[in-house]
C-alpha cells in the first residue's frame, strides 16, 4: 500500500462529526445524480426504441418510390420485378423486401363515415410487427385464394362500433364508385394514434384489382432493416447497390427513409436527446460541487495534518493525492449506490409498467425503458471522470498551506 493510500484510509476512519455528515451528503448527492442520469438515458433510449420500432413496423425502414411520389401512392405503379432485388436482400441488416399497394376508401356505417388507407400486402409480408400489436382477433392469411379479411386498428373499430368478425363495407371512389365487403379478422393497436386511425391492412390482390394494376405492380417497396443499424447507413448501402447493379429495364426509383416520412416523430426524439444532455450536465455539476464542499471541509479540518505532511517532505501534489483518494472513495460509493437505485427503478418500470402515459401525447401507454450495458459504462466512466476533474479544483488550496504557519503541536 502506498503512503498516500495509507494516510487516506486513516483519514476516512477519523474526522469530526460535522465532516462525516458532509461526506454522507456528498456521496448521497453523487448517488442521486447517477440514479437520475441512469433513469434519464434509459427512458430516452426506450422512447427511441419504441417509436422507431413502431414507425418502421408500419412503413419499413427504407422505401423505394417513384421520383416525386410518396410511398402511399395509388396513381403511379411500377413493377416490383427489379434486377437488383436479390442483391439488396443479401445486404447484411436487410430483413425483408416487400412490395405494397395502396388505395384509399370510405367506410360507411349507419351514423358515421371514416376514411382509411388500405395497405395491400401479399402472403410473403412480414406480419411480426402487427402480430406484436394484435389486441383482438387474429392476423389475416393471404395464402391461397384472394382473401376478404382485413386488419384495422382498435381506435377505428371503437369509433365505428366494429368487432372482429364484423362485415366492413368500403366505398372506393375513382372514375366510378366500387363497393367492397370485407371481414374484420383482427384489431391492432400500435400506440401511434395518428397512423393507427388511418391504416388498414388488406390482401394486395384486392387493392391491385381496384387500382386496375397487374399482379407485379405496386405503389412502393418497403425494406425492413435491423434496428441495431442506423437507417441512414442502410439507406446508403441500398442506394449503392441500386446504383451499381440496376439495369435499363428497371424503373428509376428514389430512396426515402422512415425518418423523412415521419419527421415530426424523429424531431421529437431529437428534442429528447437535447433534454437528456442538459440533465446529465446539470447532475454532474451538482454532484461535483457537492464533492468540492465535502473535500474542502476535510481540508480545513485536516489543515494541521497537511502542514505536518509537508514538513515531513511530502510535496503539494502528493498531499493532494491523499485527499483525491479520499474523494475517489466517496465518489465510488455514490456511483455504486446510484447505479443500484437507477437500474432498480428501471427494472421495476420495465416489468410492471407502473408509470402510465397518454398515448395521444407520448405515443406510448407507459414509460418505456431500455438499459444498455455500453451506455451505462460510458455514463459511469464519463460522469466519474468529470466529477473528479471538478474535485481537483478544491485541492489547489493545499499549495497555499505553509508548514511553518499552520503546523501545531498538541
Amino acid at each position: 500500500m502506498s503512503a498516500e493510500r495509507f494516510i487516506a484510509t486513516k483519514l476516512a476512519k477519523g474526522g469530526e462529526r460535522w465532516s462525516r455528515t458532509s461526506n454522507t451528503i456528498a456521496w448521497v448527492s453523487v448517488a442521486l445524480s447517477i440514479a437520475i442520469m441512469v433513469v434519464a438515458i434509459a427512458v430516452v433510449a426506450g422512447f427511441k426504441r419504441e417509436i422507431r420500432g413502431r414507425a418502421t413496423g408500419f412503413m419499413g425502414s427504407v422505401m423505394l418510390v417513384q421520383p416525386g411520389q410518396a410511398p402511399v401512392n395509388e396513381l403511379y405503379p411500377f413493377s416490383e420485378m427489379l434486377s437488383y432485388r436479390e442483391r439488396v436482400c443479401a445486404i447484411p441488416g436487410v430483413e425483408s423486401f416487400s412490395g405494397v399497394a395502396w388505395r384509399s376508401g370510405l367506410v360507411k356505417t349507419e351514423s358515421d363515415i371514416e376514411g382509411l388507407y388500405f395497405k395491400g400486402v401479399d402472403s410473403l409480408y412480414d406480419f411480426s410487427f402487427f402480430g406484436d400489436c394484435l389486441v383482438e382477433g387474429e392476423l389475416p392469411d393471404y395464402h391461397g385464394r384472394i382473401s376478404n379479411d382485413v386488419l384495422i386498428s382498435r381506435p377505428t373499430a371503437r369509433k365505428l362500433g366494429f368487432r372482429p368478425g364484423d362485415e366492413l363495407v368500403v366505398y372506393f371512389i375513382g372514375e366510378k364508385v366500387n363497393v367492397r365487403k370485407f371481414r374484420i379478422s383482427g384489431l391492432y393497436e400500435a400506440g401511434l394514434e395518428e397512423i393507427d386511425s388511418q391504416m388498414a391492412v388488406a390482401d394486395r390482390r384486392h387493392v391491385q384489382r381496384l387500382n386496375g394494376w397487374a399482379a407485379d405492380e405496386v405503389s412502393s417497396i418497403e425494406i425492413r432493416t435491423s434496428p441495431g443499424i442506423p437507417v441512414e447507413t442502410m439507406a446508403s448501402r441500398i442506394e449503392d447497390v441500386i446504383y451499381d447493379y440496376s439495369e435499363d429495364d428497371d424503373t428509376a426509383l428514389f430512396i426515402t427513409t422512415v425518418k423523412r416520412l415521419y419527421g415530426h416523430l424523429f424531431d421529437w426524439l431529437a428534442l429528447l436527446d437535447l433534454n437528456v444532455w442538459m440533465v446529465l450536465l446539470l447532475m454532474v455539476v451538482v454532484a461535483g460541487f457537492n464533492m468540492i464542499s465535502a473535500v474542502l471541509i476535510i481540508l480545513f479540518e485536516q489543515i494541521s495534518t497537511i502542514g505536518l505532511l509537508k514538513a515531513l517532505g511530502m510535496t503539494s501534489h502528493e498531499v493532494g493525492k491523499v485527499f483525491m483518494l479520499r474523494a475517489g472513495e466517496l465518489v465510488g460509493k455514490g456511483m455504486l449506490w446510484g447505479n443500484v437505485v437507477g437500474i432498480g427503478l428501471c427494472l421495476i418500470q420495465k416489468y410492471t409498467n407502473l408509470l402510465r402515459l397518454d398515448p395521444a401525447n407520448y405515443f406510448v401507454d407507459s414509460v418505456p425503458v431500455a438499459l444498455s450495458v455500453p451506455q451505462l459504462l460510458l455514463l459511469n466512466i464519463g460522469a466519474g471522470l468529470l466529477i473528479m476533474a471538478i474535485v481537483t479544483l478544491s485541492t489547489r488550496f493545499i499549495a497555499r498551506v505553509s508548514p511553518d504557519r499552520n503546523l501545531r503541536f498538541e
